[in-house]
């Protein structure tokens, strides 16, 4: 039997990036049944261009930005409901080559939650590892257990929602993403929980082409963000009995402090610390809304 994708690409004032994108995915070799655009409410003309020049495209638009988190639990929610088996979620800055989504689905019998390799201008993202949940940081993998031995495909235990290919039955299993996240971590622990039934893996063969350079430090807004929401993903861990001691937890945090602040000139201002402060203090308490400078 067919087994039916549905492309969940979630945007948010990037129409030309958008644009890339949607080209890419229908110049599948393994056309795809269906394109979902979740927009997070822009307002630089994305309607109206999707309107004009993707006709083909479904679109679901929001009404507020609900960050990345949000626009994949509603995409992700709209396409699972439609009934497709698989789901490959995307952001508007990567553009799929041709033959990504006829390759991951190659592996379909190994695993539901499939991811291919990226790169940036000629350059792969270097994405070999294993997340330590006891004590919370990603850890690179034994050179023989990697890509450097010659291997078709790692299991890791974490997702990147750039290209992840997810079947149904991971919904069926640990729901959608958590859209409280807004943006950073929502894909690090869905991935997590996702390995606790299935392989998740990441395939030796470069799929996808990030357009924007990855930033090595977050600003001082997504510092708020990476300070926050630990403590939903401590909150994750916690729900399904993840070796993650509160000490642990805060150890991780303190060192996480010292780290920016030692490292990132830019956060080293007023605004800056206040960010952090925010974040903690909004995680702490549970305040999980979006922010009054998103709004």
């Amino acid at each position: 039997m067919s087994q039916q994708v549905c492309a969940v690409v979630v945007t948010y004032n990037r129409k030309a990036l958008l644009a890339e994108c949607l080209q890419g995915l229908l110049k599948q070799t393994r056309p795809l049944d269906a394109i979902l655009v979740v927009d997070n409410a822009s307002t630089d003309g994305t309607e109206e261009m999707l309107a004009t020049c993707f006709p083909q495209v479904h679109v679901l638009r929001l009404p507020e930005n609900q960050g990345g988190a949000g626009g994949f639990h509603a995409g992700m929610k709209h396409a699972y409901g439609s009934g497709f088996d698989w789901m490959w979620v995307m952001d508007d800055d990567v553009e799929p080559l041709p033959t990504a989504l006829q390759v991951m689905l190659c592996y379909a019998p190994v695993s539901d939650f499939i991811h291919v390799r990226r790169h940036y201008q000629g350059t792969a993202f270097p994405w070999e590892g294993r997340w330590d949940f006891s004590f919370p940081e990603k850890r690179p993998l034994p050179k023989d257990i990697s890509f450097d031995d010659g291997r078709e495909w790692i299991e890791v235990n974490y997702a990147c929602f750039e290209g992840a290919l997810i079947h149904r039955r991971v919904v069926d299993h640990i729901g959608y993403p958590d859209p409280r996240f807004f943006i950073l971590g929502d894909d690090t622990i869905y991935g997590y929980r996702a390995s606790q039934w299935t392989k998740v893996i990441y395939v030796n063969y470069i799929g996808l082409e990030r357009k924007l350079p990855p930033k090595t430090h977050p600003d001082r807004h997504k510092i708020y963000f990476v300070f926050r929401n630990r403590f939903l993903l401590y909150e994750h861990l916690r729900r399904i009995h993840a070796p993650l001691s509160r000490a642990a937890f805060w150890i991780a945090c303190a060192r996480s402090v010292f780290w920016n602040l030692r490292t990132q000139s830019d956060i080293r201002s007023m605004a800056g610390i206040r960010s952090i402060v925010l974040g903690l203090s909004h995680g702490l308490l549970g305040r999980y809304g979006r922010p009054a400078w998103l709004r």
